[in-house]
């Protein structure tokens, strides 16, 4: 299963991407607005979780590695969780790719392809309140804010806010 776009490819993960997962999981810019960091072995369980392969009656998450076409380097993850509902997007891309478009591009085509392909029409995107950046991206997606969260959860001893983004097709 592979995605393009003009400057991306994107294919489902393999166990060959495990350094480039594992990468996202301890970068401190990547985890500011995310979650503190995790321990090992809980990135090695989220890693295969996703690697079997996926089907629209599949409910483990589909992640697809995102690729600049023109240098050939990883540059991140997308994708989402189905609950045969609603599809939870998420991604993470590494630090000095971010505010260059590629998670809208990559994220615009999920979205379309899920919709298309697999008949998806919910969508919905958790972003911690302050990640400006990832509000941006799920705003150029389509999604809309719907509900908020209050404290809802701890990064580095401090509460935040979620914010809930929708779309529904």
């Amino acid at each position: 299963m592979q995605l393009f776009t003009e400057r991306l490819s994107m294919r489902q993960i393999t166990q060959a991407d495990w350094p480039l997962f594992l990468e996202l999981h301890q970068e401190p810019d990547v985890l500011l607005y995310c979650f503190d960091k995790p321990k090992d072995a809980f990135v090695k369980h989220r890693f295969e979780q996703r690697l079997p392969t996926w089907d629209p009656n599949s409910r483990h998450p589909l992640c697809f590695v995102v690729i600049n076409n023109e240098t050939q380097q990883v540059i991140g993850v997308t994708g989402f969780t189905y609950d045969g509902t609603t599809a939870e997007l998420g991604y993470l891309f590494l630090p000095k790719y971010f505010a260059k478009g590629y998670a809208t591009e990559s994220l615009k085509a999920v979205i379309e392809w899920a919709q298309k392909a697999c008949g998806i029409k919910q969508f919905k995107a958790v972003v911690t309140r302050g990640n400006a950046g990832s509000e941006n991206v799920l705003s150029k997606c389509g999604l809309t804010l719907t509900d908020t969260i209050l404290q809802a959860h701890t990064i580095a001893n401090k509460l935040y806010d979620d914010l809930i983004y929708t779309l529904n097709i």
